[in-house]
């Protein structure tokens, strides 16, 4: 079972709650990976997004499909889009991470709420 569907049997009744720790998760793993992304070459960030981003995206998908049939999220904006959104955050500098990693993560998570 993947953490996003472990989330959503969890809170499978509050389904933007299970997004919301789920882009929790997120943010966590992105520290680990900020600044990883600039180094790497071109050919080399094909691999990691065929290796790391498609996974993700599915994860989000399948977040962003329980909130949108429950009708508490927005139905115009994929999985896609937002790994887009949250990709921004590689390019924080490790002095403002704490201070705007999560910020911008519920910024994120607004966004797609109805």
């Amino acid at each position: 079972m993947t953490a996003a569907s472990a989330l959503l049997a969890e809170h499978g009744h509050e389904p933007v709650e299970a997004l919301r720790l789920w882009l929790d998760r997120v943010v966590d793993y992105a520290e680990i990976k900020r600044g990883v992304l600039a180094a790497l070459e071109p050919a080399a960030w094909q691999d990691l997004v065929a290796h790391s981003h498609s996974p993700i995206e599915g994860a989000l998908g399948e977040l962003l499909d329980a909130g949108q049939a429950a009708g508490s999220l927005r139905t115009d904006v994929d999985a896609h889009g937002v790994l887009i959104l949250v990709a921004c955050l590689g390019r924080l500098d490790r002095d403002e991470w704490e201070s705007t990693a999560r910020p911008l993560m519920n910024v994120i998570l607004d966004g797609l709420r109805l």
